[in-house]
């Protein structure tokens, strides 16, 4: 019995065509400097449940205090930021370069318990969000007694 391999006329022609252009576009997009991105981007968030409470912390490096919202409703916590930054250099009278940069950060999620505002406290240090949030009281379910 005779093994018949049957090759494609071209495969050789696009494994070539198909390793030089991926070269190609992967040396053409320009290094990714994490240096100007915008902080925000990188912001991470960490959720700690403490029994009666649940801390957040979220880092926001460049943020303003300001600038940032948080609301509650419920289980559901969202924190919005946005940072906003101008560099501009300049040879005496003359600007040379100018750049600006204007970035927003939401996020939302949902915590398994809800959260009440009454005694939630946030802090904002070091570009660091802190928030305590306080879990709500479950409601004692009652007996009824029937007459």
């Amino acid at each position: 019995m005779v093994n018949l391999v049957r090759r494609e006329p071209f495969s050789l022609f696009d494994a070539l065509f198909d390793e030089r252009f991926t070269d190609f576009f992967t040396r053409a997009a320009p290094p990714v400097r994490t240096a100007e991105l915008p902080s925000v981007a990188r912001a991470r968030m960490d959720v700690i449940d403490r029994g009666d409470r649940f801390e957040v912390l979220v880092d926001l490096p460049g943020v303003k205090k300001e600038d940032i919202q948080v609301t509650i409703e419920g289980p559901r916590v969202s924190i919005n930021a946005e940072t906003k930054s101008e560099k501009q250099r300049k040879d005496g009278e003359r600007v040379l370069h100018t750049e600006r940069f204007a970035a927003s950060y939401a996020r939302s999620f949902e915590l398994p318990a809800e959260v009440t505002e009454e005694g939630a406290e946030a802090k904002f240090d070091d570009g660091v969000l802190k928030l305590a949030l306080p879990k709500r009281a479950t409601a004692a379910s009652k007996r009824l007694q029937i007459r």
